[in-house]
């Protein structure tokens, strides 16, 4: 697994002229501020809340009916409210047993399911929040190297201008440096404010405008690369599929159990309006599934557990193929990023070095010192996409497969 190597030439020289940043900001600095500020964890627990509250709804009980009913008065009895007969009853809903816990069963797979969910939804937080880090570590680079282009691009420029006027070489140098020039100082200008914007949209993750820290971090390399396969068991994605299918399992056994009606039993007393005699009344009252047997909810139930278990053979093969990828991709980015490294800037720094040597002693052109120099800003560029193209398949490895480290550097 890749750690961030802090490299503090890069933060130093990236900052704009005249910015002050109070204090630095590591990576599991920004990944806790995003945890604990970003919307869709307030998102993620009013969810959790909720599936907790259906937890308990699915274990309540029917309310007991209280009724009171008056009957033989007015009309042609001539008999007042209070001369009428009187009943009163108290009723009470009951279920089959194995209906309550089929629903409270249903409920709690729900709410684990919805837990999973909330999971994932954590862990592309953290990748977000990898990938914006990333990005702003690479701003500083660039800005880092383009100011560094520009201040040679300026001593070149001098140089030339010194020797035209000594009559050395022609003016039509001067007019080449010039113009690399004014592309150094326009290459600068615009990675200060990519730079700044992607420091910008690091710290819109946790509500806020602008970052007023530097970076603590750096794109470096590990000294070697660990292996990451893991079955697909570890996938959170795979987990919320198994999950799935125990929600709709309990959906089945739910359905299923409500064929069979409630019943209500009821009892009271009666108060006749001639004789004035009292009577215990007892009742039950139960539906005759006759037009409403619950087989479209059973159906539904039946074939959404089959759409959640063909699911589950579409994610794992799904995960095999984003981990063959992301693997691939991380060890590819990982030997080219140690080429460039180890290769291919260390022989144009010499190349550019011995140019600029020969130039100063008129055995090579400006153009030949034009094009080490470029040729030496190519690598560079190469080095900083194959690290970032690095890091971020490994964030995305992180995420696929459910690791959830923010106390360490990825």
């Amino acid at each position: 697994m890749s750690r961030f190597i802090v490299v503090s030439v890069f933060l130093l020289a990236a900052l704009p002229a005249g910015q002050t940043l109070a204090g630095s900001l590591s990576l599991p600095e920004a990944t806790q501020r995003v945890l604990a500020r970003n919307p869709q964890i307030t998102v993620n627990t009013a969810r959790l809340d909720a599936a907790e509250g259906r937890v308990i709804q699915a274990g309540a009980l029917p309310n007991p009916e209280v009724s009171y009913l008056l009957e033989d008065f007015a009309g042609d009895t001539s008999r007042s409210a209070g001369q009428a007969s009187a009943t009163y009853t108290l009723s009470q809903r009951f279920s089959p047993p194995g209906k309550r816990s089929a629903r409270q069963a249903f409920a709690r797979e729900d709410g684990a399911l919805t837990a999973l969910e909330a999971q994932s939804e954590r862990l592309r937080l953290i990748r977000l929040t990898r990938e914006a880090y990333i990005d702003a570590l690479a701003g500083q680079e660039r800005q880092a190297a383009a100011a560094q282009n520009q201040q040679l691009a300026q001593q070149l420029r001098d140089a030339v201008a010194a020797r035209v006027a000594a009559g050395k070489v022609s003016p039509i140098e001067l007019s080449r440096a010039s113009v690399a020039l004014a592309a150094a100082r326009r290459a600068s200008q615009q990675a200060v404010r990519l730079g700044e914007l992607s420091r910008k949209q690091l710290a819109a993750l946790w509500g806020e405008s602008s970052l007023t820290e530097s970076l603590a971090d750096g794109l470096g390399l590990p000294a070697r690369l660990e292996p990451a396969a893991l079955p697909a068991d570890a996938s959170p994605a795979i987990r919320q599929a198994r999950k799935r299918i125990q929600r709709e399992q309990a959906a089945v056994a739910l359905a299923e159990a409500q064929r069979l009606p409630d019943f209500t039993l009821s009892g009271g007393m009666k108060r006749e309006a001639v004789t004035r005699d009292q009577s215990v009344l007892i009742g039950i009252s139960v539906p005759i599934p006759v037009f409403d047997r619950n087989r479209g909810a059973v159906q539904s139930a039946r074939a959404e557990l089959r759409a959640a278990e063909a699911a589950l053979a579409v994610g794992s093969q799904q995960f095999q193929r984003e981990q063959d990828q992301l693997l691939t991709r991380r060890e590819g980015d990982y030997q080219d990023a140690l080429q460039l490294r180890d290769e291919v800037l260390a022989t144009a720094s010499e190349a550019l070095e011995a140019t600029r040597e020969g130039y100063r002693a008129g055995k090579f052109s400006l153009i030949d010192l034009l094009d080490a120099q470029r040729s030496l800003m190519e690598a560079q560029a190469a080095y900083l996409a194959a690290r970032i193209s690095f890091h971020q398949s490994d964030a995305a490895l992180d995420e696929l497969l459910g690791r959830t480290e923010t106390g360490n550097t990825p």
